[in-house]
């Protein structure tokens, strides 16, 4: 049989063998592995589509966590503004001083509220005072009174918060018969005359509004379910009629990030969750499968019947073409084979010709002529290589102009007298010319120190000298190296995610000392937040790549100076808070490392 097919292969004419091996070794190979590639492109799309749907999710969380951050620095605002503070501690003898009272917050809350999200305020009236005033089965929004506070259904849980803000599903106020529900941000009102004393209660109901707003990135998702849910499983916000506000979702245990899938009533649902760290709540985005992957279908289905008519098209070219396009390549083969690199060829090019092969000789010759005017360019950009050296060195002048130009705005603003504003610009020069430290990339630690004081004091001045700074630095390690620009990413982190919200009850702890050889560095503060000390030592030993980038930098580059024995690491303050240990080796000269 082998002989047999053999025998007819030879006795065919080179057309239909051209023909048979286009089929047998070309379309047939093709048309399987379009079908394999195909199946595997199917897995591919939903895995990329599912991380790309994780980056939306993620930052369409971070929005959202913005708005909670607005809520908070509103709230703070009304908490700590006069019109609360010295309203509600004036004692009042007549019910027609209650009454201006009431009417004075009322107004000074209005101008909060919106027709989506209002602002109402609730305090203990045990003795009777208010009876006057509506409560808040008759209106929306306002200020309340209530005789038994306890009635509140969440009374409690704001009171555990200790002036925290929390978000949390309440009835709406004021005439709900259908007993409908609404989002609302509540905080405890303290006095800051006496941080002890509880004034009341401030209520922003209705911000399931903003929140549902912040979904608009999800509208090219037709089919797309989003829901916003608490720490509990609750519905905070979403998209959709088929869950309501303050119903319970059930989350797969576990399923706390990522992406899964689920079979719902025969059809497979890709979901994607993101937890924030900072509030607590789950973005969830619910997509079915098969809407994700049709787009996929449709294009694979036209790109086989393209295929199918590229090849029919394939075959029938190839009978024609097939005369004229063999001797033409021998010759341009011809030419190939006699070019040397800087000899000019002896051949002049055809004339202009819509033939491919005329094309590519001609194209070939010229791409020759180019080869040799490369050579001849050698000498003139090495020329140029020295002009672009000294272009560098010029580039080098701007930073030192700049940094001097702040010390001329330093000494004019201090001329002027605005002496905390000429500091803020002394400090930044400061900064400045500490990080080009001449394009040094050790400085001694105490030039590293200044550079931390201007930073502190900018963040102290940004801040309203919010929190205490505690400088504990060893005089023999001043005069130590250590890579610059070390020690602002960590005493950054610190404010941002410890102290910077702590009113005036932070503190940030800075040491440096030396010890047996090693030049120890430590960062600490007195957070209240209970940090996840495994994930940022995770960070720091690659493991979490999508986050930390500040503090993974430090660590690099104190791995690239001194070796992967020495860096950064993060541990539990034993009060409260968080200690950053850095360690490196002593040394006194940039020779001493190699």
């Amino acid at each position: 049989m082998v002989r047999g097919m053999r025998t007819m292969l030879q006795n065919m004419k080179l057309m239909k063998k051209l023909i048979l091996l286009l089929i047998v070794f070309v379309v047939i190979p093709t048309l399987v592995l379009d079908l394999v590639v195909a199946k595997k492109l199917e897995s591919i799309t939903e895995e990329q589509v599912g991380t790309a749907l994780l980056q939306l999710v993620r930052g369409s969380h971070l929005t959202l966590d913005r708005e909670s951050s607005d809520f908070e620095e509103k709230t703070e605002k009304i908490m700590i503004s006069q019109e609360i503070q010295q309203l509600v501690s004036v004692p009042s003898s007549s019910e027609y001083e209650r009454f201006e009272i009431f009417k004075a917050l009322d107004k000074y809350l209005n101008n909060y509220s919106t027709n989506a999200v209002r602002y109402s305020l609730f305090f203990s009236d045990k003795d009777k005072l208010y009876s006057f005033v509506p409560n808040s089965d008759l209106l929306n929004n306002g200020v309340f009174y209530s005789t038994d506070m306890t009635d509140l259904s969440w009374y409690k849980a704001v009171g555990n918060a200790k002036g925290k803000g929390i978000i949390r599903v309440i009835d709406k106020f004021g005439y709900n018969p259908n007993n409908t529900q609404t989002v609302a941000y509540l905080r405890q009102l303290n006095s800051i005359y006496n941080g002890e004393t509880v004034i009341g209660y401030l209520v922003v109901s209705g911000i399931e509004t903003p929140l549902q707003m912040d979904f608009v990135p999800f509208d090219k998702y037709k089919d797309a379910q989003i829901l916003l849910l608490d720490p509990d499983n609750t519905v905070l916000a979403t998209n959709t009629e088929a869950f309501r506000i303050g119903s319970k979702f059930g989350v797969p245990e576990g399923k706390e990030e990522g992406v899964y899938k689920q079979i719902e009533s025969g059809n497979e649902i890709m979901s994607v969750i993101h937890t924030s760290e900072f509030t607590g709540t789950k973005l969830l985005m619910r997509v079915p499968v098969q809407s994700i992957i049709i787009d996929h279908i449709s294009v694979q289905r036209l790109v086989d019947w393209i295929m199918l008519i590229y090849f029919f098209i394939l075959i029938l070219a190839s009978m024609y073409f097939i005369q004229s396009i063999l001797k033409p390549i021998s010759r341009l083969a011809r030419i190939t084979n006699s070019y040397h690199p800087g000899k000019p060829l002896a051949i002049s090019m055809h004339a202009e010709s819509k033939n491919e092969i005329v094309l590519l000789s001609n194209h070939f010759i010229r791409m020759t002529n180019r080869l040799n005017q490369t050579i001849y360019d050698q000498y003139e950009l090495e020329l140029k290589h020295k002009e672009v050296e000294l272009s560098i060195l010029h580039t080098q002048i701007n930073p030192h102009l700049l940094y001097n130009t702040l010390e001329s705005v330093y000494w004019h603003t201090l001329m002027e007298g605005a002496a905390e504003s000429a500091e803020m610009i002394k400090d930044l020069s400061l900064i400045m010319r500490i990080g080009l430290s001449k394009g040094k990339l050790l400085i001694p630690v105490m030039e590293e120190i200044n550079h931390a004081e201007a930073y502190v004091r900018l963040q102290l001045f940004r801040y309203e000298y919010a929190f205490k700074v505690y400088w504990e630095i060893e005089e023999e390690a001043k005069r130590y190296l250590m890579p610059k620009v070390l020690l602002q990413p960590i005493i950054e982190n610190a404010i941002l995610h410890g102290i910077k919200n702590m009113s005036h009850d932070g503190a940030l702890w800075i040491k440096v000392k030396h010890t047996e050889g090693k030049l120890i560095i430590i960062v600490e503060d007195n957070g209240y937040r209970m940090p996840d000390i495994g994930m940022l030592n995770a960070i720091l030993q690659g493991k979490e790549s999508s986050k930390g980038f500040g503090i993974i930098n430090v660590q690099k580059r104190i791995q690239l100076h001194f070796g992967e024995g020495y860096g950064l690491q993060y541990a539990l303050r034993e009060d409260q808070g968080v200690r950053a240990w850095i360690e490196i080796p002593a040394v006194l000269d940039e020779t001493d490392l190699k």
